[in-house]
């Protein structure tokens, strides 16, 4: 038979792990497990929203909006979306994730909904909740996004944190398509400075390489490609960047932004740059040396106030400020006034604050604690803050029934938390908090006290008679192994406590016993679960236990089975209990049995049945207890199996009456089965198992009320039970099991419960002093629903107390204490003997050690011989050994390999080299010089050589013959030039080295090819062997030369050693005390003294100087410069908004909007106009009147329109009524008046609500009270209709406006887009085109660059050996795999020089920066010298003694801002006066300039005629005298000094202009560029 039994949810209490919104002005909410909890914060009013399918994940609301959105935590999740007060379900969103959703948020205003998900997508859905459509997505791989919130400023603006991340998305739009696009905000670094970024851009300057090629970028130098060589940041420049997590919009679309240590950003709305605004304060303790010096930036960031670490972890912007909270549970209220921020503490909340909101009309603002508590905080009224939520937070232990279950219940949580609830309607009556991690709980049957069990291995009672105050009255330090188990019988005689360890204590339940202990077993194995059953007919508790075997896995279950007897005389009977504690087992009857299959929980009645739960196969198995004979075993008959839950593991719950078993597990389902035909009653999904399901279960005495937990969810359940209406038998059994259970316990009840008051009484009157009561050392305190928080003397109050009890002894300890005591007592006889023994057996050793000390040396002990435990001190020693010959062989073995690597590089890098490489030092000068170290050349590469030599012999002496058969032979004269030219050449320096001081040397091979001809590959081949060989020669010439003068100072040396001998001598005579100066060779000049060089290696973050921070500010400020401009050049919107008004084809309603642009030669005055100009404004002028008469025409066409619609009506009345028609709400003014808090309110308003409050507005004007009178009522209702219509299509065309002002703005950025990717790969083909010359350069151009220090000098080569008897043939692998040897440990060689040179920059750097810092030290010494020496001028004094300064500034204000305008007045009489002297001096001045174009032409004519009277003069003289000529001659030298008198006079004449010019120009001013733009 089907049973028809159903669980009806009665009220859900918890706390989230989430955040804690406001839905409206007065209810909060948040999500608990699988329910969405609703508060009303002034009637306590709860309602609760179940999410069918599972647990709740991701939250969020809109106090707008008045909508709550969820995502549930399953395969493929949805979005359920639900409106408030009616808590109806609007719309599902499906088809956003494939695992779960880790972030929602609402737009501020209108219909749009973000949501992120999580692994394995990453993605960022922005969908329309009105209609439930996805409007479109983007996946951000590998992101864990913390934060995602809208700007309530633009709905199409969002902001989208992770711990290394700060993304700002805009939502572009073209009518029904949406796009996401991304604006990355670069994170400072957490000492305020930027992070270091390479440029990837090549440089198109090809021909400014460097000496070792192109610079390559340091991701290509590691080898990287790809994304990763995109953002690989080397070691050196890597920094810890900020980790946001918080984010607030502002009014002006800035972004604020916490971070986890402390730091607080501000983001700009246009430059999207962060800069941290405040962070915490670098402190460093007292006495320490060496504070490193913090960056400029850090010091600049240390200027604004430091807030205490983790205070920004929420954030909340309001018209009063900032406001910002965390971990340090204070609120702070952050301004920003120009320069300076102001931190102001608020409030505090005394626990960690989660999260900050405002409600909709800003009124109040939430705060969200860690601990479970929630406030209204009035920002005008600090001293307004109201608790709305007080349930707590943490994991719950259990919850129970209070005593016969019919009005109360308790609950414990896992942080020491114990709460008393109301069956009714979950009301929180009281709270009691311990200091110490509560592991279990029981409630007593017999009276109204509460066990809790702590991980210490204490027990504590709680008194809970009075449900309003609970009191904590006795305590018991069992053990110190956490308690696992707590239960007590049906009657609430005995408690029994089993430990982790396997020890189970059975205690005396009863006040009136002072919660005896009795005794204790040991299970010897760690214990999963305790039940105990009360047999009636044998007046018995039976007790049994589950527990697992070393070995076995605890999550599996175990598989021992123990049952005892609890007897009340055999527990009161000393005889059947040890000195120790223990009970006897033959006492308690105690029985194991091990079933085949492991099992996580076990329970069973007083019928010997058997309830366990099987988590391999996850099935419910019924056994029969079948005792043995001998009463050491017990087995099990499975009876029933069948299968319960679909995750394991799971437990078992029998109810008192043991009618029902309730099973729950990890799936967070909830079985109730009949415990005889194990048929399921009910069964309902509670809890969800990814909060790992149900943690307890517990039915009140009829049944009718169960309570459940969860695991990790915190949530607390009360479900009421309704039986089946055709099952009444169960329904009547189960209330007469009620009434006579209530009836046995009610006596005893009331005794107990007196026994409690007198007990509480007695510890407030004695207090610690108490005999009877171990709270002296408690560590609990108790407190009621308006508990206080925030005490931090009570919190050290509970540290104190926890470490005395740390030094408490338990339980088991006294007794094994006491039970030595007894033993030392009954064997002190044997004991004192033992030790007169010891005593004897020492004196006789002391005896024997001193006669040892007067014994012959060959025959004297040791004095470890005298030790009795040889074992351990042969053990000690042998341990010793072995240490020392580790740390031995270590060392030997390091030394070993030291040894080895210096022998290699001496090999290779010393011992092979024909030159070994040296440097020569100056004595005095420290000028050094060092040698070529170089290597024999192989007889391959002589070889070589010596073929190129004989080739290039052959082809210069066939070119020279061609020569001498193409040319024609020269003439005498001219081969005698060529012979000196060629003379000359030789002189000069051959064009195949040119550019190179190779001639100087006198080393110039003349088997080079020239550089400035084209050649083949085999000739460039030939040209590098060729020039190997001269760098060959010039170092080996240098070679020479230095090593001459090494010998020198050899020589130089010996000589002044010598000298020194006999100056020595002298000194010794003369009884000074000198000394002698003793040149020496440095290991530089002997480099054999020290053949190996250690580097240690250096990590340091790479300094960016002050110029190298600007430069990479310039360049940011020139990328941000070039994306305007390109945004700005837009051609095609500029030509169509030139041509055709920004429209492809003109509409009549447009022709009001129309407008002719001016041209722009007319702000030039009208004087100065030539004729094209004239004709262009001529034109301006026809078409603007053109226009004009069209928008009268088009205003007439209208006005005829409306005439049409009102032909039945007089022209006066049609006039009135047009005016009517085109009469408005003023819905600005009646905005304006209205006074909000809300920072976001009169921009947040979107135009739909905008045309709302039109059409209400509109209504009112559209009341018979505005009709005209004598008008029709039909005629009135025909205007409003049509004035409506009006309306609503001007609305209409708003609208489409907007949505074609969007479309064409996302056309604009795609273009734009388009450009920029166009640009983009411009720029990629010009530097792949970069690149290519580049490596074209490298290969092809044959210039070789020969540095050589100075002083050195090139010599001619010797003759090459020509006699080889001496020599060996070497095969060629030899030689090959020689030379790689070679040529490996070559460039060993020069790593490692590299290496030492590093280094030795690494030391000129630290010397530098050394000086550097002195001289800082100085620079700072010297400002404070300067800063004590300042002294206050009178406008500081008049701002220190004036009451109110700013009073006495803004009247100067106002008396200098008169006097301007009064000279602003004067200024322009003057320039108008000006003006017009201009223009009159202007028209004489174009008069004078067309007087004197006249003149010059005139002029010019005169010259010509006197040129031609001269050369006809010239032509007709005839010859004269000798006479005449000398006067002819005087004639021309006096002409001549005219003329050049002539040309001075002309001279002065230009001078005299020019400062007739001046003059002029002083008379007459022109005004300059900045004063016109000044006066106009």
């Amino acid at each position: 038979m089907q049973n028809k039994d159903t669980l009806t949810l009665r009220w859900v209490k918890g706390y989230t792990t989430q955040h804690v919104l406001l839905v409206d002005n007065r209810t909060i909410c948040y999500p608990c497990g699988n329910f969405l909890i609703f508060v009303d914060t002034e009637t306590k009013e709860e309602r609760v929203l179940k999410c069918e399918t599972g647990s709740i994940g991701a939250f969020t609301a809109n106090s707008n909006s008045k909508v709550v959105a969820f995502a549930e935590q399953r395969l493929k999740p949805s979005i359920y979306l639900f409106n408030f007060p009616e808590l109806s379900k609007t719309a599902v969103l499906t088809d956003g994730a494939e695992l779960e959703y880790t972030l929602l948020d609402f737009s501020y205003m209108g219909f749009y909904l973000a949501s992120f998900s999580s692994i394995p997508d990453f993605t960022l859905t922005i969908w329309n909740w009105k209609t439930g459509d996805n409007l479109c997505s983007k996946s951000l791989m590998r992101m864990q996004a913390c934060v995602l919130l809208f700007n309530p400023m633009n709905q199409l603006q969002l902001c989208l944190a992770s711990c290394d991340r700060l993304l700002v998305w805009n939502i572009e739009r073209c009518n029904k398509f949406h796009l996401l696009t991304e604006v990355n905000v670069e994170l400072p670094a957490e000492d305020g400075t930027m992070t270091f970024h390479e440029d990837f851009r090549i440089s198109h300057d090809c021909s400014a390489l460097t000496y070792y090629g192109p610079k390559m970028l340091i991701s290509a130098q590691a080898g990287l490609v790809g994304e990763m060589a995109k953002t690989f940041v080397a070691q050196e420049f890597q920094k810890t960047i900020v980790q946001p997590v918080s984010v607030c919009w502002t009014p002006t679309s800035d972004l604020y932004v916490g971070c986890k240590k402390g730091q607080l950003l501000h983001v700009d709305a246009d430059l999207h740059k962060a800069v941290v605004l405040a962070g915490p304060s670098l402190e460093f303790p007292t006495g320490v040396e060496n504070v490193p010096e913090w960056p400029i930036s850090t010091i600049r960031m240390n200027i604004y106030p430091t807030l205490p670490p983790c205070s920004v972890n929420t954030l909340a912007f309001s018209t009063r400020g900032l406001f910002a909270a965390g971990k340090d549970g204070k609120l702070y209220c952050i301004k920003l006034k120009f320069a300076n921020l102001e931190v102001e503490e608020c409030w505090s909340a005394g626990s960690s604050i989660r999260n900050i909101t405002f409600s909709a009309d800003y009124a109040s603002l939430l705060i969200a604690t860690e601990e479970g508590l929630a406030f209204l905080y009035n920002p005008l009224e600090e001293a307004d803050v109201k608790t709305t939520l007080n349930v707590y937070s943490g994991d719950f232990v259990s919850a129970m029934f209070l005593g016969t279950g019919t009005q109360y219940c308790v609950s414990a949580r896992k942080l020491g938390i114990m709460q008393v609830w109301s069956l009714k309607d979950g009301k929180n009556i009281s709270t009691l908090a311990l200091s110490e991690r509560i592991s279990a709980m029981a409630c007593c049957p017999s009276s109204d006290h509460v066990a809790l069990a702590t991980e210490t291995g204490h027990i504590y009672y709680a008194n809970v008679v009075t449900v309003e105050t609970p009191q904590l009255i006795h305590q018991v330090f069992l053990h110190r192994m956490p308690i696992q188990s707590l239960k007590y019988d049906p009657e609430g005689q005995f408690l029994v406590a089993g430990c982790s360890d396997g020890f189970i204590f059975s205690m005396n339940a009863k006040p009136s016993k002072l919660f005896k202990v009795f005794g204790y077993t040991e299970i010897k194995a760690e214990i999963l679960g305790v039940s105990v059953a009360l047999n009636k007919l044998r007046k018995n508790v039976d007790c049994l236990t589950l527990s697992c075997q070393p070995g076995e896995h605890k999550c599996h279950g175990g598989t021992e089975l123990t049952m005892f007897q609890l007897l009340g005389e055999v527990a009161a009977a000393s005889t059947y209990i040890n000195n120790r504690g223990m009970m006897s087992d033959v006492a308690i009857k105690k029985i194991s049995c091990h079933n085949r299959l492991p099992l996580t929980s076990a329970v069973h009645d007083c019928e010997d049945n058997l309830y366990g739960f099987c988590s391999l196969n996850r099935s419910i198995h019924k056994y029969k207890i079948i005792k043995e004979v001998n009463n050491k075993t017990f087995n099990l008959i499975l009876q029933v199996k069948v299968q319960a839950h679909q995750l394991g593991p799971g437990f078992l719950h029998l109810s008192q009456d043991q009618e029902n078993l309730a099973s729950a597990a990890r799936d967070g389902f909830i079985q109730i089965r009949d415990a005889n035909s194990m048929e399921i009653n009910f069964e309902t999904q509670c809890h969800s198992y990814h909060s790992g399901g149900l943690g307890s279960v517990d039915f009140s005495l009829d049944r009718q009320t169960v309570l459940t937990t969860g695991v990790h969810d915190g949530t607390l359940i009360c479900f009421s039970s309704k039986f089946d209406t055709e099952n009444t038998l169960r329904h009547k059994a189960a209330i007469e099991f009620s009434v006579s259970t209530f009836s046995l316990l009610s006596q005893t009840s009331k005794t107990e419960n007196k026994v409690l008051d007198l007990m509480e009484q007695k510890y407030q009157l004695d207090g610690k002093e108490d005999s009877h009561l171990p709270m002296s050392k408690s560590s609990t305190f108790s407190v009621s629903s308006n508990i206080s928080h925030g005490s931090t003397a009570e919190s050290q109050r509970l540290n104190d107390e926890r470490s005395i009890t740390s030094l408490e002894e338990t339980w088991l300890e006294k007794k094994n204490k006491e039970a030595i005591k007894k033993d030392n007592f009954h064997h002190a006889d044997v004991k004192a003997h033992l030790r007169e023994g010891i005593k004897k057996l020492r004196q006789t050793i002391h005896i024997m050690m001193m006669e040892n000390e007067r014994v012959p040396q060959n025959e004297r002990l040791n004095q470890h011989e005298f030790n009795l435990d040889l074992k351990e001190q042969k053990k000690l020693h042998d341990e010793g050994e072995e240490k020392v010959a580790k740390v031995r062989e270590s060392i030997e073995m390091t030394n070993l390999a030291n040894q080895y690597l210096r022998e290699v590089i001496k090999r290779e890098c010393w011992d092979q080299m024909e030159v070994k490489g040296r440097m020569l030092e100056a004595f005095y000068s420290g000028i050094a010089v060092t040698n070529y170290s170089k290597r024999e050349r192989s007889k391959k590469e002589l070889d070589l050589l010596k073929q190129i030599t004989r080739q290039r012999t052959i082809e210069q002496i066939d070119m020279k013959a061609r020569k001498d058969i193409v040319e024609t032979p020269p003439k005498k004269e001219e081969k005698e030039e060529e012979e000196a030219e060629e003379d000359d050449s030789k002189e000069e320096e051959n064009p195949a080295v040119k550019g190179s001081l190779t001639y100087l040397y006198g080393l110039v091979n003349p088997y080079l090819y020239k550089q400035l001809d084209l050649h083949t590959k085999d000739q460039k081949i030939n040209q590098i062997i060729l020039l190997q060989d001269m760098i060959y020669n010039i170092k080996a010439e240098f070679n020479k030369e230095f090593d001459a003068t090494y010998k020198l100072k050899e020589v130089e040396i010996a000589r002044v050693n010598d000298r020194n001998v006999r100056i020595r001598e002298i000194i010794m005579q003369l009884d000074m005390d000198e000394a002698v100066w003793v040149p020496t060779m440095s290991n530089n000049e002997k480099p054999e003294r020290d053949l190996e060089v250690l580097e240690s290696e250096i990590s340091a973050e790479r300094y960016l100087t002050e110029e190298q921070k600007a430069m990479l500010e310039e360049e940011f400020k020139a990328e941000q410069l070039r994306i305007l401009l390109a945004k700005a050049d837009n051609w095609r919107e500029r030509a169509l908004m030139d041509m055709m008004g920004g429209v492809l084809e003109a509409k009549k309603s447009d022709i009001l909007k129309m407008e002719i642009p001016a041209p722009l030669f007319m702000v030039i005055p009208d004087y100065e106009w030539n004729e094209e100009q004239i004709r262009q404004a001529k034109e301006y002028t026809i078409k603007e009147q053109a226009l004009s008469e069209e928008k009268d025409k088009y205003r007439k066409l209208l006005e005829r329109g409306f005439r049409k619609e009102f032909f039945d009506v007089n022209a006066a009345m049609v006039d009135q009524l047009y005016k009517i028609y085109k009469r408005r709400p003023k819905l600005q003014m009646k905005r304006a008046q209205v006074a909000t808090a809300n920072p976001f309110g009169h921009w947040s308003e979107t135009a739909s609500e905008g045309h709302i409050n039109l059409l209400s507005s509109m209504e009112e004007l559209n009341a018979s009270r505005f009709k005209p009178e004598h008008l029709d009522q039909v005629v009135w209702e025909r205007l409003c209709e049509i004035r409506n219509m009006k309306i609503e299509s001007e609305h209409q065309v708003k609208l489409k406006a907007v949505t074609l002002a969007e479309m064409q703005t996302f056309l604009q950025k795609r273009i734009e887009e388009d450009e920029h990717c166009n640009q983009m790969i411009t720029n990629y083909t010009q530097d792949i085109s970069s690149l290519c010359d580049i490596k074209s350069q490298f290969q092809m151009n044959l210039m070789v660059q020969l540095v050589l220090k100075q002083g050195q000098v090139e010599v001619m080569s010797d003759d090459f050996i020509s006699e080889y008897n001496n020599s060996i043939l070497l095969h060629k692998a030899v030689v090959e795999d020689l030379n790689n040897t070679i040529q490996l440990l070559g460039e060993k060689k020069v790593a490692i020089m590299v290496e030492c040179k590093d280094f030795k920059k690494g030391i000129v750097q630290l010397e530098w920066e050394y000086r550097k810092m002195l001289m800082q030290m100085d620079d700072l010494h010297n400002k404070i010298r300067d800063i004590l020496k300042f002294t206050i001028t009178r406008q500081a004094q008049m701002y220190l003694r004036e009451d109110n300064y700013e009073a006495r500034v803004t009247d100067h204000i106002m008396v200098m801002e008169r006097s301007v305008d009064g000279q602003e007045t004067f200024h322009d009489r003057v320039l108008l006066q000006k003006r017009d002297n201009i223009k009159k001096l202007q028209k004489q001045i174009s008069q004078l300039k067309r007087d004197l174009k006249t003149i010059d032409q005139l002029l010019k004519e005169q010259h010509i005629s006197v040129s031609e009277r001269l050369h006809i003069q010239e032509m007709t003289a005839t010859v004269k005298p000798e006479d005449e000529a000398r006067a002819r001659f005087k004639e021309l030298m006096q002409h001549r000094r005219l003329v050049e008198l002539t040309k001075a006079q002309v001279e002065d004449i230009n001078t005299l202009r020019m400062e007739l010019e001046k003059q002029r120009m002083r008379t007459f001013p022109v005004l300059s560029d900045r004063e016109q733009q000044t006066y106009s």
